[in-house]
């Protein structure tokens, strides 16, 4: 096959898998602080929690969003459709970047990497507020599933090594049917690390920068405070030109 039929294959099948999150208003950020003072004890850069304040009311438009995790086979697929890597090089490429199974999701992915690859097949990295829409639904839930941490329904790194499959955890998907928006990788979004509007808490790390991660990852931090990094409302954040293995990608398009 050219380069440009695998092209036009890949654009052809931009839909497919995605799923559409209707227009409305959703509850965004949080309200919570850190009591126990946990992010002094574990020694964290930042406070837990502030970054996501104020909680908020935010009306978006309809938008579609990738039901599962950017995969190594689509980036291998998306590498031979550029037409600029011979199969060794891509071979290469992939070892290098430790995707050794199609169905995993891929990783080790620069922001500008993951936002070429979303536009090539035409769409977009999700907004930080279409990403949480599309973890949360219009409830104000905790975690994708519910309210209610429960260590079977993610990929935390509890009795996981590393990566699983994309679409392994049926009861950890959110309330729109997307899978893996907590655990298996971290994921890139389209947005500056900025402060949310009217918030007091400064971080040293805000600004045009660094851009926003979501989800948690298989990775974890630690048996206290592994819940906190998956909530649906968890922002972190990584410098865009750095690669990570427990970052990843999924993409989104205007409806």
């Amino acid at each position: 096959m050219t380069s440009s039929a695998n092209s036009e294959s890949v654009a052809n099948a931009s839909l497919e898998d995605m799923v559409l999150i209707p227009a409305g208003e959703f509850v965004m950020g949080s309200d919570d602080v850190d009591a126990s003072g946990k992010s002094q004890e574990f020694g964290f850069n930042e406070p837990l929690y502030l970054n996501e304040h104020p909680q908020r009311t935010v009306s978006l438009d309809a938008f579609y969003i990738d039901k599962y995790e950017v995969t190594n086979g689509e980036f291998k697929q998306y590498l031979r459709s550029l037409g600029r890597y011979s199969e060794m090089q891509i071979n290469d490429l992939i070892e290098r970047l430790q995707m050794q199974q199609d169905n995993l999701p891929a990783r080790n992915i620069t922001w500008f990497k993951a936002d070429e690859y979303c536009r090539f097949v035409g769409k977009r990295l999700p907004t930080e507020a279409e990403w949480e829409k599309a973890a949360r639904g219009t409830d104000g839930r905790e975690y994708p599933w519910g309210n209610e941490w429960n260590a079977e329904f993610v990929n935390a790194g509890q009795g996981e090594s590393d990566l699983t499959p994309v679409g392994s955890f049926e009861n950890g998907k959110s309330v729109y049917g997307l899978y893996d928006m907590a655990g298996n990788v971290m994921e890139w979004t389209g947005d500056w690390y900025e402060p949310y509007p009217g918030a007091e808490y400064q971080s040293p790390n805000y600004g045009k920068k660094r851009r926003v991660v979501r989800g948690g990852s298989w990775g974890g931090v630690g048996h206290y405070v592994i819940p906190h990094y998956f909530r649906v409302a968890y922002r972190f954040n990584f410098p865009p030109d750095q690669a990570f293995n427990d970052v990843g990608f999924r993409c989104a398009k205007d409806a």
